[in-house]
């Protein structure tokens, strides 16, 4: 992670995307444990698990984690690797309060529109078979490109549309 990012919406209506922080942690932790089924790495996440993977992320400048802030809910989180020329999308997760606002949605198109516009068009990720998010990722504007070992490897389509957004640095 290179310092801390708010993305905001040009229009300044929710939600917004900002960097994760430490007080942040029990948050990710139970989201992810609560969903672990439907990820690559099921175990269950202990909390000095998740201090030594922060501990890690932060020493990591193209790892981007941001939580999806809903003026006071937060609604989950979404989150991006930049390898060699592509964007790698993962822990994309909806906090149980969040689920079924279309927060999640919304913070989707405006990572991509961030990611497209100042790192790569080149965007994907990877779910799991069998896991519903696969029809998420569709309605966001992603396709299957390939079905193995056990994953759907997904891509942005090119004809992703962004929205207007602003960057501040925290």
């Amino acid at each position: 992670m290179t310092g801390r990012l708010i993305l905001e919406l040009a229009d300044g209506s929710i939600p917004l995307l900002r960097s994760i922080e430490a007080a942040d942690l029990e948050d990710l932790r139970r989201w992810k444990n609560d969903n672990r089924q439907a990820f690559f790495f099921k175990d269950e996440i202990t909390a000095e698990g998740q201090k030594k993977w922060y501990q890690g992320y932060l020493g990591r400048p193209n790892d981007y984690m941001f939580i999806v802030q809903a003026g006071t809910l937060r609604a989950g989180c979404v989150a991006f690797r930049l390898e060699n020329g592509y964007a790698d999308e993962y822990n994309i997760i909806a906090s149980p309060e969040g689920r079924g606002q279309g927060h999640l949605k919304t913070a989707m198109r405006l990572m991509n529109s961030y990611v497209t516009a100042e790192h790569t068009r080149d965007v994907g990720l990877q779910v799991v078979v069998g896991n519903p998010a696969k029809g998420f990722y569709e309605s966001c504007g992603f396709t299957e490109q390939s079905a193995r070992d056990g994953f759907h490897q997904m891509r942005l389509s090119t004809a992703f549309s962004p929205l207007p957004y602003r960057v501040r640095r925290a």
